[in-house]
């Protein structure tokens, strides 16, 4: 009976919602929590963005656009993780 009334509650959640939740169960292992990390530094999130090559330029760009957006989610779900990881 248990199971059902969780699944129902579950239906219940928006889809951000449940992205969010996922987010919070990955940051809660030292695993995840280095996973995204690479992941924001692979996104030049925390780097400048030299260059005289357009191309080159815009194609880093977007790819900060992507790792902000991620960013962005963390702090939604977990914001003292971003807090610590700004302070270090």
């Amino acid at each position: 009976m248990s199971n059902r009334r969780e699944q129902k509650l579950e239906e219940g959640k928006s889809k951000k919602d449940q992205r969010l939740d996922d987010l919070r169960q990955i940051l809660a292992t030292a695993y995840g929590r280095r996973y995204m990390d690479g992941l924001l530094e692979f996104h030049c999130v925390f780097l400048s963005i030299p260059g005289t090559n357009n191309s080159e330029r815009d194609k880093r760009l977007g790819m900060r656009e992507a790792g902000l957006r991620i960013m962005s989610e963390i702090a939604e779900a977990r914001p003292d993780l971003l807090k610590l990881k700004l302070s270090e």
